[in-house]
C-alpha cells in the first residue's frame, strides 16, 4: 500500500487515563451550552421573547466550562506557553462575542466588531498553522482542533452580529 502525502506515523505514547476521561467529559459538556446559545440566537432572529436569558444561559455556561476545563487540562497536561496564551486569548474573545449578542448597542461603538473580527481571524490563523505544524503530536493536535472549533463558534456569533 502506498503512503499518501498527508499520511504520517502516529506517535502513540502512554496517555494518562485521567486526561482521557476528563477530555471525553469536556467534549460532552461543550455541546449542550453551544446548542442553548444557538437556540437563543435563533430566537433573537425570529423575534421571540426571552432570547436574552437563553443567550446568557448558553453563553455563560460555555464560558464557565471553557475556563474550568482549560484550567483542569492545564493542571493535567503540560501546555506550552503558546497554547496557554492562545487559550487565554480565546477565553477573552468568547465572552466579548456573547456580550455583543446581549447588548447590540455595544457593537455600534468603538469599532467593536472590527476588533473582534481581527482577533478571531488572528486566533483562527495561528491555531490552524500550529495545528498543521503539530499534526503528528496527538495531544497538541487535539488542543488546536478544540481551539479552532471554539474560534469558529465565536466567528458564527460575530457574523450574526454583522448581519
Amino acid at each position: 500500500m502506498l503512503d499518501q502525502p498527508i499520511d504520517f506515523e502516529k506517535n502513540r505514547k502512554t496517555v494518562n487515563p485521567e486526561v482521557d476521561r476528563l477530555r471525553r467529559i469536556g467534549q460532552f459538556l461543550e455541546v449542550a451550552p453551544i446548542l442553548i446559545l444557538s437556540a437563543g440566537m435563533l430566537m433573537q432572529v425570529q423575534g421571540l421573547p426571552y432570547w436574552r436569558p437563553v443567550i446568557l444561559l448558553g453563553g455563560g455556561i460555555s464560558v464557565a466550562i471553557y475556563a474550568i476545563f482549560s484550567y483542569f487540562m492545564f493542571q493535567l497536561e503540560k501546555y506550552t506557553t503558546v497554547e496557554f496564551t492562545l487559550s487565554l486569548f480565546s477565553a477573552v474573545l468568547f465572552p466579548l462575542g456573547v456580550s455583543g449578542l446581549l447588548f447590540p448597542e455595544l457593537t455600534e461603538h468603538f469599532d467593536f466588531l472590527t476588533y473582534c473580527f481581527y482577533g478571531c481571524g488572528a486566533l483562527f490563523s495561528v491555531s490552524l498553522l500550529l495545528f498543521i505544524a503539530n499534526m503528528t503530536d496527538d495531544r497538541a493536535s487535539l488542543f488546536y482542533r478544540s481551539l479552532i472549533a471554539r474560534v469558529m463558534v465565536v466567528g458564527a456569533i460575530l457574523v450574526r452580529l454583522w448581519c
